[in-house]
């Protein structure tokens, strides 16, 4: 009897000491398996959260590269700013109507245009002193022509002086065709220089001395665009090119 009672509480202890492993054991596996309770999942979503597509940082990133893309949209790449001018023209966007259908017809509404040196914008209204002593306007130069070829260059720039002669040729190769060609001299300051080296490369277009509202806005010379009669940018290139390049950039718009 004493025998018997005496493994019962052996057999009493092992079973509490194998209860015992079997906790300590589920305890250190959840430890070691990560698995956080309910409190500690809220900041496992948010994350989640913050991570899913067009929210948090991603859209940050979306948005601020989006952003970049729109600020590089200039088709002029480096020559998009709109440069300040007075205040825009008004043209009309249907004829005014005379007699009775004056009183029939309501007003045509008035379109602005909007000024700026990236292509689709209107070259900002000019009138300055050419290097000849005359007076150039924007108005008078643009309507005189089917399309006006402006080249902005400066005294320093030696692509701008190289491509000169070619500019010559053009204008020569397309007179009375509708094409007008004009330079612009950036450092009008130099004036002098500016008008001995025309002289000397034999250019028999004007050369107008900017008035300082161009230069500002142009970073890389030499510098052009091509404007319609109604003084739109229809065309720009930036560096110096050859004839061939401006007579299949002209030809175009001269049919």
């Amino acid at each position: 009897m004493h025998k018997l009672v005496t493994r019962i509480l052996v057999l009493v202890v092992f079973i509490f000491i194998l209860v015992g492993c079997s906790g300590n054991k589920n305890q250190e596996t959840n430890q070691i398996s990560g698995q956080p309770g309910a409190a500690e999942q809220a900041p496992v979503n948010q994350q989640d959260a913050q991570q899913a597509p067009g929210t948090g940082a991603d859209a940050q990133a979306a948005n601020q590269q989006q952003t970049a893309v729109q600020q590089q949209a200039s088709p002029t790449g480096q020559t998009g700013a709109t440069v300040p001018v007075p205040a825009p023209e008004q043209a009309q966007a249907a004829p005014k109507a005379s007699g009775n259908d004056a009183g029939n017809k309501a007003s045509a509404p008035a379109v602005s245009k909007t000024y700026s040196l990236s292509v689709g914008g209107y070259f900002p209204p000019f009138n300055l002193a050419g290097l000849d002593g005359n007076q150039y306007s924007s108005a008078n130069v643009f309507s005189a022509n089917k399309v006006t070829l402006i080249n902005c260059w400066a005294t320093f720039c030696g692509p701008c002086i190289r491509e000169m002669p070619d500019l010559e040729k053009l204008r020569q190769n397309y007179q009375g065709q509708g094409l007008g060609v004009i330079g612009i001299v950036l450092d009008a300051n130099k004036a002098q220089q500016a008008k001995t080296m025309a002289a000397r490369l034999g250019t028999g277009y004007p050369h107008l001395l900017d008035d300082g509202r161009y230069g500002q806005y142009i970073y890389a010379v030499p510098q052009t665009y091509l404007i319609d009669s109604e003084g739109k940018i229809v065309q720009a290139v930036t560096g110096a090119s050859n004839l061939q390049y401006f007579s299949g950039l002209v030809e175009p718009y001269l049919k």
